[in-house]
């Protein structure tokens, strides 16, 4: 099931179906507004895709003028580490983070054309670099999560906005190559 999910979704149109269903729950029609330039076959191919893995669901059926109408919701899941031991593991989640940090910079972009004029206020890209052992960093880690599942408790209301927060952290690979040559494990890196 693992490949399958990596397969199904680290593709560019999934990404952004999954993406956008998070969180939300749509119908094919509403898809296809967001994703004008998506074909509707192409379209529907992909969200069967999605839902054949695993990662979508119907969320609720509804029947609209006697025809049933299907809106969809992705399911939340998490990386098995054990999955990326199997051969393949590592390079199928790299071209997942890869896929899914364009994604998201993709639709940051597109709102940013779509305003006309970027609303600095409304946007946060900011790429903090800092120094911390693994206990401050799991700490710290904790309470950011901690603020965002708050976040995400909220319910809808006048004035509340659908925001999106992507988080990434990693050690550098520059400071991990030079701790690691320093016990004699790697060469740095010239």
């Amino acid at each position: 099931m693992y490949e399958q999910k990596f397969d199904a979704i680290n593709h560019p149109v999934r990404m952004r179906i999954f993406q956008l269903l998070y969180g939300n729950q749509l119908s094919i029609h509403q898809i296809a507004d967001l994703l004008p330039d998506v074909p509707r076959p192409s379209l529907y191919r992909h969200v069967r895709k999605l839902q054949e893995s695993g990662l979508i669901r119907v969320a609720a059926p509804r029947r609209i003028n006697g025809i049933e109408e299907r809106f969809y919701t992705s399911v939340e899941g998490l990386i098995d580490p054990a999955e990326l031991e199997k051969p393949g593991g590592i390079e199928k989640f790299a071209a997942h983070v890869s896929t899914y940090g364009a994604v998201v910079a993709q639709a940051l972009a597109q709102y940013v054309i779509r305003r006309g004029v970027p609303d600095l206020t409304n946007i946060a890209a900011r790429d903090y670099i800092f120094y911390a052992t693994e206990e401050e960093f799991t700490r710290l880690r904790k309470a950011i999560y901690a603020l965002l599942q708050e976040m995400e408790q909220q319910p809808p209301a006048p004035g509340r906005t659908q925001r999106r927060m992507f988080v990434i952290a990693h050690p550098m690979l520059t400071t991990t190559m030079n701790q690691e040559s320093e016990h004699g494990d790697v060469e740095p890196v010239s």
